[in-house]
């Protein structure tokens, strides 16, 4: 922008009524002035409004033009305030710049973060609330431009919500924009509240040796493949009348139901992918009407388990190509997709995703998730989803996104 135009900052803020933003946009057009930024905010009956506006070459007309302002404003009984500058010393915010950070926890939770922010150079550009199903959350737009490090800043929130025990989420503020289609989940500890191997190895009398391999595997200080082909091969003999019996009694994790319905009635994709077992990943597919169930298959025979996995294991690689090879053939953007999991074997499928996730997780999903999550928070995962932004979808050609 050329540096001889001169720009002018206009904030007016008063009793709200309809027709405000009308008025002055009126008188702006009447001088020929352009706007380049605008936003407003009402608060109750209150209104806080902003214009960035370019008046032109050296400023022509602008004696004019802020007299007419002057004269609306008294009229509407607002109060106006102004600021003339160059673009070199007020400018539109860099878009590309901006982060979105959502949490709840209320005045304690502000005060916390907004510490953190101040620390790392973050201005925050616009704060609002959102309050949706009896839950509140406050939103904040960030501008990062000046921040050091935007890595150092997301690790520090992330150990934030983490030890003062606040669900948070940090997006990029261009993803957070865009309507999520596909949401992907785990199983175990997160649609259901428990670690379904954990149960079967009690009833197999190997629960100790198998919750040791489990534990390593879930901390991601073994490979998973290997530590699911010994457990399994601990639980041979197990009677499918006893699966059946884990499968019937299955407990979600709070607030999975209602979400689920919810979200499929707003005409979301939903599936499962998960490390553990078809046996059960079927059942929830059926249950919570999803559309996706990919699990690792388990051999039976003579109404028994043989001790064997059939077919490819799926590991932290395998669920990561699931959920980019499902979004490419539903036409949806990775920017689109949700993951939610809990476990280092969620790393890479969370790391990917537009919306990862961390649900009550382990601290190994602290490095890639862009939201953290309680054992009772998937009910705020409504105001995560940004589903009141419309936009229309663009569909990638598979293999990209």
């Amino acid at each position: 922008m050329p540096q001889d135009k001169s720009l002018l900052m206009v904030t007016a803020s008063g009793r709200d009524r309809p027709g405000i933003t009308a008025a002055f946009s009126r008188i702006m057009l009447e001088h020929g002035v352009e706007v380049l930024d605008v936003e407003q905010a009402s608060l109750a009956d209150l209104l806080g409004l902003y214009f960035l506006l370019d008046l032109g070459p050296a400023g022509a007309r602008q004696d004019s033009f802020i007299k007419d302002l002057l004269y609306q404003a008294s009229r509407l009984d607002l109060r106006l305030d102004f600021k003339l500058c160059t673009p070199g010393q007020c400018h539109p915010p860099h878009h590309g710049q901006l982060w979105v950070l959502t949490f709840f926890g209320g005045t304690r939770a502000l005060a916390q973060l907004s510490e953190i922010l101040g620390q790392e150079l973050v201005n925050i550009e616009r704060i609002s609330s959102r309050r949706q199903g009896g839950q509140t959350a406050l939103e904040l737009v960030l501008n990062v431009a000046a921040a050091p490090s935007p890595g150092q800043l997301k690790k520090r929130l992330m150990q934030a919500s983490r030890e003062w025990g606040i669900d948070l989420a940090l997006q990029n503020h261009a993803a957070f924009r865009k309507n999520k289609r596909l949401v992907f989940f785990d199983m175990d500890s997160t649609l259901v509240d428990m670690e379904i191997i954990d149960e079967m190895a009690k009833r197999a009398g190997v629960g100790r040796e198998v919750a040791r391999i489990t534990e390593k595997a879930m901390r991601g200080d073994f490979d998973f493949e290997q530590s699911l082909i010994q457990r399994v091969a601990l639980l041979k003999g197990l009677k499918l009348t006893e699966l059946a019996d884990i499968r019937d009694h299955l407990p979600l994790s709070p607030g999975v139901a209602e979400l689920t319905a919810a979200l499929k009635r707003l005409g979301l994709k939903l599936g499962v992918v998960t490390g553990g077992f078809d046996f059960f990943a079927d059942h929830l597919k059926q249950r919570l009407n999803l559309d996706f169930a990919f699990a690792n298959r388990l051999e039976i025979k003579d109404g028994a388990l043989t001790g064997r996995v059939l077919g490819q294991v799926i590991d932290a690689v395998g669920k990561a190509q699931i959920v980019n090879q499902t979004a490419c053939e539903q036409g949806i953007l990775l920017d689109q997709v949700v993951v939610v999991g809990d476990g280092a074997n969620d790393a890479l499928m969370l790391g990917q995703a537009g919306l990862g996730i961390a649900y009550n997780a382990k601290r190994a999903l602290d490095q890639v998730a862009n939201v953290a999550l309680g054992r009772e928070g998937l009910a705020r995962l409504f105001h995560l989803l940004g589903l009141a932004d419309e936009e229309a979808p663009e569909a990638p050609a598979c293999g990209q996104g």
